[in-house]
């Protein structure tokens, strides 16, 4: 009667182990889960410091702006092809193959 009392205390031991294991790697908040959410960290920090440098490069512009005519003229000449009276314009014509 010992051993089987032992016997059975020893599969519900390793029932346990396997249960635990499960739980460990595959639950809720499990092994994977926790990899899962680290990568997606590792990506939203990758996304902050693309736009802090874009924030960087906008507030650049606006410095630029509001301190350099030469900017505000490239920018109306370039961006909104705008052009001074006696200025002469050149089109491209440019083809789509």
């Amino acid at each position: 009667m010992k051993l089987y009392k032992r016997s059975i205390l020893r599969l519900f031991f390793v029932i346990e182990i396997f249960i635990f294991i499960g739980v460990y790697f595959f639950g809720g908040n499990g092994f994977q889960y926790l990899n899962r959410l680290e990568h997606e960290n590792d990506q939203l920090h990758g996304n902050i410091v693309r736009l802090k440098d874009e924030i960087a490069q906008v507030q650049k512009d606006i410095t630029d702006w509001n301190n350099n005519d030469f900017y505000k003229e490239k920018i109306a000449r370039e961006k909104l092809q705008m052009a001074r009276r006696g200025d002469q314009i050149y089109f491209l014509d440019v083809k789509d193959d």
